[in-house]
């Protein structure tokens, strides 16, 4: 996790500006590729307005695991997390007085980020020309499972076909078994750094220009991001990669098991790997054919044969301490357990405590990933379905309650 280093917060100060407090995100996103970027956002100060259908909300409301077990559109553990901080405003995007309400929001947002099908949002009259004309400082983000232009365009996709076609796949599971897709939905997330990246470029040059962009993000596309060396080793050298690491340059390279566990074990820098091999207590692997690396790369098997056994009678932990304390870039595999009581983000204030509402109560999250602070702000619960739609748009359109009623009536909310 990033940190900018300057010195803490003096104890009587009041909490700093966040770095994006003054912007405003109109979150027209859904699931999770969208809702992740503008996570972001609202994680670092911004007014993100997140608009839902009326009734059933973000459809990730309707999906697991959820707080106790128990379903409800308040207690999805993904939504709970992927929408810290919004605001939640009831909207029937293809009622035309709901895209009505919609416009004096336009008029005050810096970013509209919307996720739907190429082609959605010109049909609802919210094309980037349209939002220019209404806004012209307005930046567009759109997520797509392929862009919005090319042969692909208008494919479905689901998170493991994204991921296949990502090239991904070639590198997760056994070497010897049908490949597999990873376990988080890698793809959306990558999808939304990207996004949330490519906006504050766009916001980064309306300084000098005075007018927004249209940001184009393709799931797909991002998700190459994640093999970066895989592609660079085809392209120049024409070598496909293979699973398990086995064909790594550098020797030792794995997660190799342990006695309760795993422990990666990384065989650099490699001046001093000569220094650290004692550790394991076994002589042989300080022999000739060992000692340089292009040694231990020819008679790699022969290597970790020797290696093996004398990790899986030592603790993943002690391996992990030893190799840090030779200087090496040892590791292990934590559970989600450990990582949740890891001194390190303990002492660092990475899990936040956060009252997610009274169908959940106080609870703790995962902070932010990078931070401006010593010690950041604790996230404010998730919404509830169209908790603040009387409010903003009272305000937003001069609403009454008698017209809210109607429109809700009418379905427009």
């Amino acid at each position: 996790m990033t940190t900018l280093r300057h010195p803490p917060d003096p104890p009587d100060s009041s909490r700093p500006v966040p770095p994006l407090s003054g912007l405003t995100v109109l979150d027209l996103t859904h699931y999770r590729a969208g809702p992740s970027c503008t996570k972001f956002f609202s994680d670092y100060g911004a007014d993100v307005v997140k608009i839902e259908r009326p009734g059933t909300g973000d459809p990730l409301r309707a999906i697991g695991p959820f707080a106790g077990g128990t379903p409800g559109p308040d207690r999805s553990i993904p939504f709970l997390w992927l929408n810290t901080g919004k605001r939640s405003v009831t909207l029937n995007l293809k009622h035309a007085e709901a895209i009505g309400l919609l416009t004096p929001l336009i008029q005050r947002a810096d970013i509209v980020v919307e996720n739907f099908s190429p082609g959605v949002m010109a049909r609802a009259g919210l094309d980037f020309h349209t939002l220019r004309t209404i806004n012209p400082r307005i930046t567009l983000v759109s997520i797509s499972n392929f862009g919005q232009t090319g042969p692909y365009r208008d494919y479905r996709a689901t998170e493991a076909v994204l991921y296949a076609m990502s090239g991904g796949m070639i590198a997760t599971g056994d070497r010897d078994r049908p490949p597999l897709a990873a376990g988080p939905t890698i793809a959306q997330y990558t999808a939304g750094m990207h996004a949330y990246l490519g906006a504050l470029m766009a916001l980064h040059r309306r300084e000098s220009t005075g007018k927004g962009d249209w940001i184009d993000v393709s799931i797909q596309e991002s998700a190459l991001d994640n093999v970066e060396i895989h592609l660079a080793e085809y392209l120049h050298l024409g070598k496909i990669a293979r699973r398990n690491n086995d064909e790594h340059a550098m020797v030792p390279w794995q997660c190799y098991p342990c006695r309760d566990g795993h422990a990666a074990v990384i065989g650099g820098p490699i001046r001093r790997w000569l220094t650290a091999a004692p550790m394991f207590g076994v002589p042989q692997l300080l022999e000739e054919q060992y000692r340089h690396l292009a040694g231990r790369q020819r008679h790699r098997f022969d290597f970790e044969a020797l290696l093996k056994p004398a990790l899986a009678q030592t603790d993943k932990m002690e391996v992990y301490r030893q190799g840090q304390a030779s200087g090496l870039a040892f590791g292990y595999l934590a559970s989600l357990a450990e990582a949740f009581q890891s001194s390190q983000h303990r002492s660092r204030h990475f899990f936040q405590p956060v009252d997610a509402g009274s169908a959940i109560g106080r609870t703790e999250m995962a902070g932010a990933p990078f931070r401006f602070t010593e010690r950041p702000a604790p996230p404010v619960r998730a919404p509830r379905l169209g908790e603040h739609t009387h409010t903003i748009l009272a305000k937003s359109s001069g609403c009454t309650e008698r017209d809210l009623a109607r429109l809700s009536k009418d379905g427009a909310i």
